[in-house]
């Protein structure tokens, strides 16, 4: 909905894109904080997702993300989120991301705490779909 592009998404990390239109700013003709946390939260999980190139990803929950502003965005910005993995292991893995306009200021960075709650097909599914789980499945595989 808000038109986040992928950039690139490889082994412990995840770039996006954003460019801002007026339907992401607020009151104040800045891009909404809610835009810099959703861009952030989008791009620590996939980094955590990822699970080897040609691989359906980890299904991932956010299970903490702590969002600084630093710096406001306008009509017309092109937003990049990079993020990385930090640390962690299998299950809990720790990431860390920023938000940076075109001209490469930082306007916004986070922490996340993100857990996989299952592990990645063995080979892609048929279609090259990763498939939903449903909540049963996911309180199974626990």
């Amino acid at each position: 909905m808000l038109g986040v592009r992928f950039v690139s998404w490889s082994e412990g990390r995840a770039e996006l894109q954003l460019k801002i239109t007026c339907d992401h700013l607020n009151g104040a003709f800045a891009v909404h904080g809610g835009v810099y946390a959703t861009m952030l939260d989008n791009a620590v999980t996939f980094c955590a997702a990822f699970a080897g190139e040609g691989r359906p990803g980890h299904r991932c929950l956010t299970l903490s993300l702590t969002t600084s502003f630093v710096g406001p965005a306008v009509e017309g910005d092109t937003l990049t989120a990079h993020a990385h993995i930090a640390g962690g292991g299998r299950k809990l893995v720790f990431a860390q991301g920023e938000i940076v306009n075109q001209d490469g200021l930082r306007l916004a960075h986070g922490d996340a705490v993100i857990k996989r709650v299952t592990p990645p097909s063995p080979q892609p599914e048929p279609g090259g779909g990763n498939p939903v789980a449903t909540t049963h499945e996911v309180r199974r595989q626990k």
